[in-house]
């Protein structure tokens, strides 16, 4: 149970970073000079890239502890 409130917690705080990272894509993709969609189109799929990304780690770790 605990490791399951672990992998609930990890999963938690690396869907914020990937929020941040989308918050970074979309501030460059402004200073750029893309327009507001154009932005906010990039900025996701940072955010979704970075979740993937983490999503992919997490499984590969969980893998390896059990």
């Amino acid at each position: 149970m605990q490791s399951l409130l672990m992998l609930l917690l990890a999963l938690v705080a690396l869907a914020a970073v990937s929020a941040v990272a989308g918050l970074i894509g979309y501030s460059v993709s402004r200073e750029g000079g893309s327009s507001v969609s154009t932005a906010i189109g990039r900025g996701a799929f940072v955010c979704f890239s970075v979740m993937t990304l983490f999503i992919a780690l997490l499984a590969v770790l969980v893998a390896a502890m059990t």
